[in-house]
């Protein structure tokens, strides 16, 4: 998501971009006026499809959102981004959005036996009644579509896979780490919004009004259990460090606190915030293992991290042999080289397979 004076804009690409081909897309803004128009400033003839997004307006109470799609021809695509202007009433903003690196296309002959393969997995996958049995076949189909892309795997290829993975096990049991708002690039978000989701696992979140934002938005969810709390090496009281923001501040400064307080100076000056005025606040700490124990979690099928620095430190702490989660996802871009590796040697020890997506996440699954 991007912020721009009065404006938000969230861009989803519609598959990959493959070669010079063009690029569909979808998305959404949210203003504080009304929004008279979005469009393509460097293609004014592509007329982009408009629509309302309540779900968008009910994350954004206060704000008024308009979703759009359409589809970029290839010669007017930036390498690295698509500007899209839009217009509140007399004033247009042009805002320039990421978007992913053309992959290379595939040969005819590979396609062609990607193809079969992958119509033969879909058929698979409908077929077992175990859920991780058809997890598996699931599996596959993407690890067939990361051949064809040469390897490459973003965060919007980690999120099609999550979203299969509701699909495949829609009774799965998680845990999440670092809930935060419970909304703000949050993967599991737009899962747990699924009619057909029926998952039951525990968000975790140490920040206060963090935590009360994650009440408001789950707390009426029976079967999930929130838990204000860190996740640290030692049970006790422990100091977590953020920044004194405001409701006018971007949202994204509410997404580095941290107990490492090297780390969150770090991360506070990126933002142009090195000055800003800190706050530290005592929380109650938990490991892993408490953790489990009070909420009698014997089975998780995904476990997601997002710990500011802290991941390594808690994802070192599960037992994966025993409780063989189908999925672990984990924030990798904050720790060192040398903890980077320590993290794969322990999923590999563990029989599991792994992928750093250039954004900053890790994904790991268990091998058969």
């Amino acid at each position: 998501m991007i912020e721009l004076a009065n404006i938000r804009l969230h861009l989803e690409p519609k598959g990959d971009r493959v070669g010079d081909s063009d690029f569909a897309f979808s998305g959404w803004v949210v203003a504080d006026r009304p929004i008279a128009a979005v469009w393509l400033p460097e293609a004014r003839s592509i007329r982009l499809t408009t629509c309302d997004r309540p779900d968008v307006e009910s994350v954004f109470p206060d704000l008024i959102a308009t979703g759009f799609a359409g589809e970029c021809p290839a010669y007017i695509l930036n390498s690295n981004h698509l500007r899209i202007a839009v217009q509140l009433g007399e004033q247009i903003l042009e805002v320039d959005h990421p978007v992913p690196a053309a992959l290379p296309r595939p040969s005819l002959a590979e396609r062609l036996l990607a193809s079969i393969q992958l119509r033969w997995l879909s058929l698979r996958e409908k077929m077992p009644a175990d859920a991780s049995e058809r997890f598996g076949f699931t599996l596959r189909r993407h690890f067939i579509a990361r051949h064809l892309r040469r390897g490459v795997f973003q965060r919007h290829h980690i999120d099609a896979l999550l979203s299969d993975f509701a699909r495949s096990m829609p009774e799965a049991h998680f845990l999440q780490i670092g809930a935060n708002d419970g909304l703000t690039g949050d993967p599991l978000y737009p899962l747990l919004q699924r009619p057909e989701t029926h998952w039951r696992g525990v968000l975790v979140e140490p920040v206060a009004h963090l935590f009360a934002q994650l009440v408001e938005r789950h707390g009426q969810n029976p079967a999930l259990r929130l838990e204000q709390a860190a996740i640290g090496e030692s049970d006790g009281n422990t100091l977590i460090h953020r920044l004194e923001t405001a409701p006018t501040d971007s949202i994204w400064l509410d997404q580095i606190p941290s107990l490492d307080p090297e780390l969150f100076q770090r991360n506070a000056a990126q933002f142009g915030q090195a000055g800003g005025a800190i706050v530290r606040e005592e929380v109650q700490c938990y490991t892993v293992a408490t953790l489990l124990r009070r909420h009698m979690m014997t089975r998780l099928d995904l476990i997601v991290i997002d710990a500011e620095g802290m991941d390594w430190r808690i994802l070192r702490q599960f037992d994966l042999r025993n409780l063989e989660p189908q999925l672990v996802l984990y924030e990798h871009q904050h720790l060192s080289a040398e903890a980077r590796d320590e993290a794969h040697q322990f999923l590999a020890n563990f029989n599991y397979g792994w992928v750093e997506a250039p954004e900053g996440d890790t994904l790991a699954w268990r091998l058969p």
